[in-house]
């Protein structure tokens, strides 16, 4: 099943540079991968990430930022750039309360855009296992809504819906509970990018 690949990311799936070309993701690996996570130091923050999603979401931003709000974006500029647009006034503004909105109406893209920025800030290469799990991720959601979808359409589907729906909400919160890990261990193993040079 090609949706449940490691490979990385496709030249024409990552995110671009002002000069239009696909920026590069080769270099250094994660200190930890998703699946490894609790093993290698992130057990208490992958279970509170997965307890408070939105504040870890706040949080690490704020950390990935090393505390300079001025570098703030909603969703970091990775999701939908016209639908974020619309935060531009408020994140030179009032960037605190932006990335506070940002983390508890659009958590998911909050952690997904922490994540990215450190990865792309730092020149990580994500791990195939790690791709996997968030593919794996992604496909529950869609079955959990095409479920929700039939259970309108057709009677009997309501209890599979529900089921199916709770299996990916139960997937979601482990697999974002494992990528704020993750992103916390790096960031608090190497606080800036010049660490890695120490």
């Amino acid at each position: 099943m090609c949706c449940l690949s490691g490979k990385p990311l496709g030249k024409d799936e990552r995110k671009k540079d002002p000069m239009g070309n696909a920026r590069p993701m080769d270099g250094r690996e994660w200190q930890t991968g998703m699946c490894y996570v609790c093993c290698n130091g992130g057990c208490i923050p992958c279970v509170t990430a997965m307890v408070c999603p939105c504040a870890c979401a706040c949080y690490l931003r704020n950390k990935a930022l090393q505390g300079d709000m001025s570098k703030y974006q909603c969703c970091q500029a990775y999701i939908c750039r016209n639908c974020t647009n619309c935060c531009n006034c408020c994140e030179n503004n009032v960037p605190c309360c932006t990335l506070f909105c940002e983390s508890f109406l659009c958590c998911c893209f909050a952690i997904s855009a922490t994540r990215m920025w450190v990865q792309e800030e730092r020149q990580i290469v994500t791990d195939p296992c790690d791709n996997r799990i968030i593919r794996f991720n992604n496909c529950c959601q869609i079955l959990a809504c095409f479920c929700h979808i039939l259970a309108c359409l057709c009677e009997g589907f309501d209890l599979i819906a529900q089921v199916i729906g709770i299996l990916a909400d139960i997937v979601y919160l482990v697999t974002s509970g494992c990528m704020q890990a993750q992103t916390c261990v790096e960031l608090s193993r190497y606080p800036t990018v010049e660490s890695y040079n120490k």
